[in-house]
């Protein structure tokens, strides 16, 4: 069996954890895989212009939401000699099974069809309940493969799961009284404003924040998390291995590493342990939501594959959005509700790594 190839973006860490957490469970069947981060092989002038957009959405989410409509093809983007040197390093391999979750890598997955002569097995990963704008750029490439849905807006059901840690979901009496917010990977939404309107509400909060400043406004029982600042999705260890994002605490204003996971992103450990998430509906975030069972506050989504994600998480009762939950006088109640849909839910997804290696051994 020849390695399996997970091919992935830095694109506000959404489709890297997924990434990696497949990686993680693959290799523990006894799957030999590599990922490739597609922003690895950006030209250092389009890697810079990446974080300053990265920035840019952060600060501005009426800007991140334009640029969203605006998706277009990056090929130009890229170092062509390096691209070069991994596909042949993929013929030289044998490389003829990949996982993709962003479709930016189609055109060079076509290229290298061509440059083998070779039937690969390509699976279209979906981290939204519709197909993202990195896969309806190249519709005509997305014959080649199988599509995996987590979740599909049309049937509004799940069909794969993929896991995060082997515990089980705590009931909701083992849980502490606190709310996990965050804005996904790059920071993107309406989360800081909810949060600041969230002291009188009796939870403590878990805020992840993109500079100490952001977390000024925080109470004694609150605590803030910060994405190390100088880490991007592409720069991997002494070893070779991409990691998942190196999360600090903020104690005082000082910065206190935590400690690394390998086998799934630190923030699930709190989550877990927490009542809510407070987030847009972002497909990592679900992911976190249905492994630990725990329900997720909606805010405004990121883009229209986002809005559906909100949707049927609604309407499977594993989430409510910040609206109601707020005119609900931030029920306890509706919290404890949704808990319990996601834990007595009979119709959760197949196991997508599972399933994938029995496929493949």
């Amino acid at each position: 069996m020849s390695e399996v190839v997970i091919l992935t973006s830095a694109v506000g860490l959404g489709v890297y954890i997924p990434a990696l957490l497949i990686r993680q469970q693959l290799r523990a069947l006894g799957v030999t895989v590599s990922v490739e981060v597609l922003e690895d092989f950006y030209t250092l002038k389009q890697q810079s212009s990446h974080i300053a957009h990265a920035q840019a959405h952060h600060a501005n989410f009426a800007l991140a939401q334009l640029a969203h409509r605006m998706a277009r093809d990056v090929q130009q983007s890229l170092h062509e000699e390096r691209i070069q040197v991994l596909m042949e390093r993929w013929a030289a391999q044998g490389c003829r099974h990949f996982i993709v979750w962003s479709g930016f890598w189609l055109p060079i997955l076509e290229h290298y069809r061509h440059l083998t002569d070779w039937d690969l097995h390509i699976d279209h990963c979906r981290i939204d309940a519709d197909i993202s704008a990195s896969f309806k750029i190249y519709l005509q490439l997305r014959q080649f493969g199988r599509e995996i849905w987590l979740w599909h807006g049309d049937s509004n059901s799940l069909v794969y799961e993929i896991g995060v840690g082997q515990h089980a979901p705590l009931s909701f009496a083992q849980r502490q009284p606190r709310v996990m917010i965050h804005g996904g990977g790059w920071g993107i939404g309406t989360y800081q404003d909810r949060a600041k309107a969230l002291a009188p509400a009796g939870f403590a909060l878990d805020l992840v924040v993109h500079n100490p400043d952001e977390a000024a406004f925080l109470q004694f029982n609150d605590c803030a998390y910060q994405l190390q600042p100088d880490w991007h999705a592409w720069q991997r260890d002494a070893d070779g291995e991409l990691l998942f994002p190196p999360m600090h605490t903020l104690d005082n204003g000082e910065s206190v590493p935590c400690e690394q996971n390998a086998d799934y992103h630190l923030l699930y450990d709190v989550i877990r342990r927490n009542q809510a998430i407070i987030s847009k509906p972002g497909g990592c975030t679900l992911i976190d939501s249905l492994a630990s069972a725990t329900p997720v506050i909606l805010l405004e989504p990121y883009g229209y594959a986002e809005a559906r994600n909100s949707a049927i998480w609604q309407q499977l009762g594993f989430g409510i959005s910040y609206a109601d939950w707020q005119a609900s006088g931030y029920s306890l109640e509706r919290l404890v509700t949704l808990h319990s849909n996601l834990v007595n839910h009979t119709q959760r997804g197949v196991d997508y790594v599972k399933t994938y290696a029995t496929m493949i051994l």
